[in-house]
């Protein structure tokens, strides 16, 4: 009798230990998730303004009538995953665009969204509307566009 009131708070401070070290397991993992996120979404920005970067040379090389003929791959992200294309220069002009890889798109959207192709081909430039319904995979096609015309013009 004399030791059960010890007995019973040595067994609470080891229970109130056990509960600190479970929560600074969960405390630490969450940690390493949140720096995990904040590094994905670096790499992001950093490539996102690669694209910007590459918008604005092929506005610059479009000002200047600048593309270098000849064929170039762009990628860019869209709805779920990277798109890559292919666009064909001939005399400084945009004479063809064809998507080289696509495969994470969903499908219904990714055919809505090809008509930005056509559209940009017709105004020799990136600069054109996006598909309503169909807007992260339309971006991306005009993203890779846009990749694709600043290497035309960096030639």
């Amino acid at each position: 009798m004399k030791y059960k009131n010890f007995v019973l708070r040595t067994l609470n401070l080891i229970l109130i230990l056990g509960v600190l070290w479970q929560y600074q397991s969960v405390a630490t993992a969450r940690a390493a998730a949140v720096d995990a996120r904040k590094q994905e979404i670096a790499e992001v920005e950093a490539y996102n303004a690669s694209v910007l970067q590459a918008e604005s040379e092929q506005e610059e090389a479009e000002a200047e009538g600048g593309l270098k003929d000849g064929t170039y791959e762009g990628s860019a992200y869209g709805f779920g995953d990277l798109i890559t294309v292919s666009v064909t220069i001939e005399n400084g002009q945009m004479t063809g665009i064809s998507v080289v890889n696509a495969d994470g798109e969903d499908k219904p959207y990714y055919e809505q969204a090809r008509s930005v192709l056509n559209e940009m081909l017709t105004a020799q430039s990136t600069e054109v509307d996006t598909v309503s319904g169909a807007t992260l995979t339309a971006d991306g096609l005009i993203g890779a566009v846009a990749d694709a015309l600043g290497k035309a013009a960096n030639e």
